[in-house]
């Protein structure tokens, strides 16, 4: 009989070496006790997110059913609490927080970081106004 799979860990990431990847915001609170701030956000319809933020700019999110639950959570951890937005001196820290290259190394894709992908996609880029020369015109021999 198969033993039972480990279910905390979504694929690709469940054959991923775990090195101390922080899973709850207490773990995260160990790792930066000092200077770490927590944001609760309304996700959705129902759901919200409890943000870390640590005095350097990194952070960490995990989703909770309700605002009220996040809230909870992050009352329990006793550190500063923002409901609704993030002031404005924390999204300047978080925006200007370089991750380190160990953290590429910790993902299932480490080209991409633990977070997501990180090259500029053509499609994403924003697009120019009126388009580009050959935008909208049609091939030679094409449909008339």
């Amino acid at each position: 009989m198969a033993e039972p799979r480990d279910t905390e860990r979504a694929w690709p990431f469940e054959d991923v070496a775990d090195h101390g990847v922080i899973r709850t915001p207490e773990q995260f609170l160990d790792v930066k006790p000092s200077g770490t701030e927590a944001v609760v956000i309304r996700i959705g319809k129902n759901d919200a997110q409890l943000v870390l933020v640590d005095a350097a700019g990194d952070w960490q999110r995990w989703v909770y059913h309700s605002t009220e639950e996040a809230t909870a959570m992050a009352e329990s951890l006793r550190i500063p609490l923002h409901v609704g937005e993030f002031p404005e001196e924390m999204r300047v820290r978080m925006n200007g927080y370089r991750r380190l290259a160990r953290d590429y190394d910790k993902a299932a894709y480490p080209e991409q970081g633990g977070v997501g992908p990180v090259m500029p996609y053509p499609e994403n880029r924003p697009r120019r106004p009126g388009g580009r020369k050959n935008e909208g015109s049609e091939a030679p021999g094409g449909p008339s």
